[in-house]
């Protein structure tokens, strides 16, 4: 990367650097970019696609909606500023046309 596409990047993404620091993020931009050609050396042409590192899957519970007791229900609503029946009423939020 040269010097100016530095300072191109730096305008657009609205970043202000200093002229002393500009050497700096210059090497080490370089460097960076060293390192993603030094990835895409090796040939991958014939490896499966991975979507994932591990075989792992999720391992968390089914989600069961199981009927909540009328007292507990009760006291979550008389907590909330304002109700409607056996819901929270809240102002709107989206406009629909």
């Amino acid at each position: 990367m040269l010097i100016e596409e530095l300072e191109v990047t730096a305008f657009l993404a609205r970043i202000d650097i200093k002229d002393e620091e500009k050497d700096k993020y210059l090497a080490d931009i370089n460097a960076m970019l060293a390192y993603v050609e030094i990835l895409q050396e090796p040939d991958v042409t014939d490896l499966p696609p991975t979507t994932h590192v591990t075989e792992l899957r999720n391992v968390w519970r089914e989600d069961i909606v199981r009927p909540c007791q009328k007292k507990v229900v009760d006291q979550m609503l008389d907590m909330a500023p304002a109700r409607e029946g056996t819901f929270y009423k809240i102002q709107k939020v989206i406009e629909t046309q």
